[in-house]
């Protein structure tokens, strides 16, 4: 039963086959996929990606004003001795009577000093990193 059944789908099939025509694409149609797939390409590799996005340069500005203000108002470091410098025209600015005397620490100069390193490292990094991209 099973036999006879698959004789007569394959002869179906084969009349199907008989009177259907192979259907051709238009004259164009590989350069038309082949110029879309391209632009497709060129449109991916024009797209500019920073490395470091926009929202962690705020977090980071914020960051940085946020422990600056906490240096510079909550601790009071230990006042400049001044009275052997020529500093005569800083008294006449009521705003440097308000604020307190800044004295950078050892640890600031060497957060500074660090920083400068690792800005001199990145950017020969980043130079590589852009050349290779391109």
């Amino acid at each position: 039963m099973k036999e006879q059944e698959t004789k007569q789908l394959e002869q179906l099939v084969t009349k199907a086959m008989q009177k259907s025509t192979l259907e051709t694409p238009s004259f164009q149609f590989t350069d038309k996929v082949m110029a879309t797939i391209k632009a497709e390409q060129q449109r991916d590799a024009i797209r500019y990606r920073p490395l470091i996005p926009r929202y962690v340069w705020a977090a980071i500005v914020v960051g940085i004003v946020g422990i600056t203000a906490y240096l510079w108002f909550l601790i009071q470091p230990a006042p400049l001795n001044f009275s052997t410098s020529s500093f005569n025209f800083m008294g006449s600015f009521s705003l440097s009577k308000n604020l307190p005397d800044f004295a950078p620490s050892k640890v600031t100069g060497y957060a500074f000093m660090f920083f400068a390193l690792m800005l001199c490292i990145q950017i020969p990094m980043l130079k590589r990193y852009s050349d290779n991209k391109v």
